[in-house]
């Protein structure tokens, strides 16, 4: 897969777990908030890849953040949402004892929305202007 096809993936899946976490978002926070992690995990990815740094299967946005260049435009954005981190696992299994965390604040899950779905503009726009293609606005790309 090249790598203009693997971030134009990496933005649909990012635009589609945030259309996932706005669905789950009154009944269901703790998978919201864990699609709202993966939204701002794929957009990430997609800066990673357009930066040609390969990067493993870990979910930590800050060292995501920090493997991006030091002049990077979206270093800090990406730093800012490490915050979410954590909701790649927290929500998704028992604690060892069988708790569960307590599911976060729906207005909370809101906000985090609001933020992932600002950020995944953020990135369409540097890719688009960085890389001078509109192929990486989320959608198909006409090569094969």
């Amino acid at each position: 897969m090249s790598a203009d096809r693997r971030v134009a993936a990496f933005l649909t899946l990012a635009g589609e777990e945030l259309g996932a976490a706005k669905m789950l978002a009154g009944g269901a926070p703790r998978q919201a908030a864990y699609y709202v992690q993966q939204a701002a995990e794929k957009a990430a990815r997609a800066l990673l890849t357009a930066a040609g740094i390969p990067f493993g299967t870990g979910h930590n946005l800050g060292l995501m953040a920090s493997a991006l260049p030091a002049g990077h435009p979206l270093k800090q954005r990406v730093a800012g949402l490490d915050r979410h981190s954590g909701a790649a696992t927290l929500y998704r299994y028992p604690s060892p004892v069988g708790r569960l965390p307590p599911p976060p604040d729906v207005a909370t899950v809101k906000a985090d929305i609001a933020d992932a779905e600002a950020f995944l503009a953020e990135v369409r726009a540097y890719l688009g202007t960085a890389l001078g293609s509109d192929r990486h606005q989320g959608g198909e790309s006409s090569e094969p």
